[in-house]
């Protein structure tokens, strides 16, 4: 096993702080569809709608607690001991 030092890296490296990005771009596609389906308005748009619709809510709320949360692996050491 090899150890990092503590100093090493930057503090936005872990998956804490890559957390938000990642949400950030299912938010946008998410996003993308719902406007889609709210403007095109194809036959039977509703029960799509209402299911991505769904998923935008709940991906806004993780998005705002993946902010909040960033740097929750900061300071850890990542070797479990």
């Amino acid at each position: 096993m090899v150890a990092v030092p503590r100093g090493s890296g930057s503090p936005q490296n872990g998956w804490s702080a890559m957390r938000p990005v990642l949400v950030g771009f299912l938010l946008a596609a998410d996003a993308f569809v719902v406007g889609t389906l709210v403007l095109l308005r194809p036959d039977e748009w509703f029960p799509p709608f209402l299911g991505f619709g769904i998923v935008l809510v709940g991906l806004v709320w993780f998005e705002a607690w993946a902010i909040g949360h960033r740097h929750d692996d900061e300071g850890s050491s990542g070797g479990g001991d």
